[in-house]
This record gives C-alpha cells, sequence and structure tokens, in this order.
C-alpha cells in the first residue's frame, strides 16, 4: 500500500490562481540587475547601516545604472526578508 499524501501535497495539487498578480519592481528588472540587488542585499548589514540611508545609496546606484526600484518603505521590507 503506498504512502498517503500529505495535505500540502493535496493543496499543491489543487491550487489555483484565479490570475496572476502583477509584477513587483524586482520581476521586470533584467535578470543581470536582480543579481546585483541581491548582492547588494547580501552585503546590507542592520548593526552598520541604517535601512534608510542604504535605501538612498542603493536608489541613487540604480538611477545611475538606469533602473527603477521601489520606494523606501517596499525597499526596506525588501531588506527586511534577507
Amino acid at each position: 500500500m503506498g504512502k498517503a499524501a500529505s495535505l500540502a501535497d493535496d493543496v499543491l495539487a489543487s491550487v489555483a490562481n484565479y490570475r496572476p498578480g502583477p509584477p513587483t519592481w524586482f520581476d521586470v528588472l533584467p535578470p543581470d540587475a536582480q543579481q546585483e540587488l541581491l548582492r547588494a542585499r547580501d552585503s546590507f548589514d542592520p548593526a552598520q547601516h541604517q535601512k534608510r540611508a542604504f535605501y538612498r545609496a542603493l536608489k541613487s546606484a540604480a538611477e545611475k545604472r538606469g533602473w527603477k526600484i521601489a520606494g523606501e518603505k517596499a525597499i526596506v521590507e525588501w531588506l527586511n526578508r534577507r
């Protein structure tokens, strides 16, 4: 007799979103930009950097490269998810 499917397996097998959500600010960036932003986020150290100051520096550097990033609140939340 086979192993019964877990609750998570049952849910994942039947879940169907009604419609996809809009892409995030991060999703619309080119892959190379995403990788650079992830590396920048990995370098963020809350013991050394203030989130608001890090956001301003990140925004400035991104704009120099022609990338449009989210506002301060969204970027701070993004930094918190690292």
